[in-house]
């Protein structure tokens, strides 16, 4: 039978990415919980970072504790996300192995799934709201949803932030950091611009049962008319994962964890420490390089893409480590991983890696 469990929650989104949406993927992965809907109606602001960038370089920590802002870094991919009171995410959490799920991949779920939501709110709110490869809802080049997904261990995991209320732009410029790289294919380059919202589109306030409708209407449009969603709540054991993981999340060793304060700590003697960024499709990719005799004595690589698994980045790290800083050696290594069976990364070319190393290698006047 087609059935998810729907469940509705009122937390700050960056609570719900370090504890709820965690226990959920955890409990269905152990086979002790069945898939789900998630609606989550923001109880209050925050901001977070995403699992594979560095918070010290995505946002501006001090701004934001001046503010009293809740500031996490979340487990899933994606760039930093400031989402205020009143705004939503809708997220699925699907069991791929599942016969009634033709969701595969990571780029295929973006697709369908933002396809169908956008859909939706043109259904309920009557607003031209368009899919924006890789991982966007755009209306007339402003984003209305943001997405992130994650596939590991067969189960499917597709987050869709929905801007419900307007953003608070001047929070929205001083607390995230947009690289240059990051605006450059935009129609709309001002960061306070590039957001609407829901309300401001319809010009009025955006009751939670129409919300609700628009969970319901994408469900059906993304696995089809016959699927069920039950209304649900947390069981037990999704409850205790969720606290162990905010436990687990909120201290430093985790949201420092992909700094160089961590990553570099007692590495720098003797090296040259050089960065360079690219564009992608899927996002922002980031490398930090210590080199020392034209070799790679240590590297960090962030952004806001997308890979399956994440493991997938530190493998990449770990390959990258102690090579030399020969261009061509750097495209053996990474074409190596694209070709791996178990990686996808959906929106990103081996190309869009090298043009980063090779902008890095320059800034260290190596050629």
């Amino acid at each position: 039978m087609k059935e998810l469990r729907y469940i509705e929650l009122e937390n700050s989104y960056a609570d719900f990415s370090i504890s709820i949406s965690p226990a959920i993927e955890y409990a269905l992965e152990r086979g002790e919980a069945k898939p789900a809907v998630v609606l989550d109606i923001f109880g209050e602001d925050s901001i977070t970072s995403g699992f594979l960038d560095d918070p010290e370089k995505s946002l501006d920590l001090d701004y934001c504790r001046k503010r009293n802002i809740i500031v996490r870094r979340r487990l899933n991919s994606g760039g930093a996300i400031y989402a205020p009171k009143g705004s939503a995410i809708l997220v699925l959490y699907i069991n791929t192995t599942q016969t009634w799920v033709s969701l595969q991949s990571i780029q295929e779920a973006f697709e369908v799934c933002l396809s169908a939501l956008s859909d939706a709110v043109r259904e309920i709110f009557g607003i031209e709201a368009n899919y924006r490869p890789l991982n966007d809802i755009e209306v007339e080049g402003k984003k209305l949803v943001a997405s992130s997904a994650r596939l590991e261990n067969g189960v499917l995991t597709v987050r869709m932030l929905i801007n419900v209320v307007p953003i608070d732009v001047e929070i929205l410029k001083k607390a995230i950091i947009t690289p240059p790289e990051k605006i450059q294919d935009k129609k709309i380059s001002d960061t306070g611009r590039r957001y609407t919202c829901l309300e401001q589109e319809t010009g009025r306030a955006v009751s939670p049962h129409e919300l609700r409708a628009l969970t319901e209407i994408s469900a059906k449009k993304i696995f089809g008319k016959d699927i069920r969603l039950i209304e649900n709540r947390l069981t037990e054991i999704e409850q205790r994962y969720a606290q162990d993981y905010r436990k687990r999340y909120i201290a430093d060793e985790w949201f420092y964890a992909n700094s160089e304060r961590i990553r570099f700590k007692g590495r720098h003697s003797g090296s040259l420490r050089v960065e360079a960024r690219a564009k992608a499709v899927a996002g922002l990719i980031r490398v930090t390089l210590l080199i020392s005799e034209a070799t790679i004595k240590d590297v960090i690589i962030t952004g806001d893409f997308h890979p399956a698994p994440y493991r997938v980045v530190t493998d990449m790290e770990n390959a990258l480590r102690g090579k030399q800083c020969d261009i061509k050696i750097i495209r053996t290594v990474i074409e190596e991983f694209f070709k791996r069976p178990d990686v996808e990364m959906a929106g990103i070319e081996p190309e869009d890696f090298l043009e980063a190393f090779n902008k890095a290698f320059a800034e260290a006047n190596i050629n």
